[in-house]
């Protein structure tokens, strides 16, 4: 337990300096603050939907990420502010289970023993902040975007084969990880817009690429307003 709140404590902490870093290379004028520049006191949830799509994360069978998305709307021209949350199970590859266990057999001092295999699951939570950058005009019914994200994310590992062992402990992980993002939005509704968005996240060794599809409905958008949606 005193591990686990370690863990958040500095998590959180690397998101604070990362953000405050952020905001101020933003580097505005002397008689005009961060705040006032980017209208960060006009976010408010305009939207909220749902998304699912497969995600590969490397060393881990592939398997289907299910997760939420709001929009909070525009800081600056063509840039918006979303928030999401995800999750997703599956298990480390067979051949990198049998590569660690191969390796654990050679340390042991009688050639004859064996170590049993035993697959080990993973599953991984995900709060995530993005930003996104769409260059097309607000009314375009079709809108491209470009953007980035930097999340909070909590990696569970179980198995027979690590249970109460320095491995599990070292896989499991709370972190702060950054993604790439690029996708396409389509308005089909001034109240409902359908998007597809494929996503990639660092976090220390696993990285795992997702693809998601999804729709979203918006509260208080106005005509002329441009959406981000999965």
């Amino acid at each position: 337990m005193r591990r686990l709140i370690g863990s958040i404590r500095v998590s959180l902490c690397r998101v604070c300096v990362v953000a405050a870093m952020l905001m101020a290379s933003a580097a505005p004028a002397p008689a005009q603050n961060i705040f006032q520049r980017l209208d960060l006191d006009k976010l408010r949830l305009e939207g909220f939907g749902a998304v699912v799509g497969p995600v590969s994360p490397s060393s881990v069978v592939s398997t289907q990420s299910y997760g939420v998305q709001a929009d909070y709307g525009e800081i600056v021209p063509h840039l918006r502010v979303g928030f999401s949350a995800s999750f997703w199970s599956s298990r480390y590859s067979d051949r990198t289970v049998e590569q660690f266990i191969t390796q654990l057999e050679q340390s042991l001092s009688n050639p004859d023993d064996s170590i049993k295999f035993s697959r080990v699951k993973v599953s991984t939570i995900s709060l995530e902040a993005d930003l996104r950058y769409t260059p097309i005009k607000s009314h375009s019914a079709v809108q491209p975007y470009l953007g980035g994200g930097l999340g909070l994310h909590v990696v569970n590992a179980e198995s027979k084969l690590i249970h109460g062992t320095f491995v599990e402990s070292a896989l499991d992980n709370i972190g702060t990880g950054i993604s790439a993002i690029a996708g396409v939005a389509f308005l089909p509704t001034h109240r409902v817009s359908v998007g597809i968005e494929a996503r990639y996240t660092v976090l220390g060794t696993l990285r795992f690429g997702t693809v998601r599809a999804g729709g979203m409905f918006h509260f208080t958008r106005p005509k002329t307003t441009k959406v981000s949606t999965p």
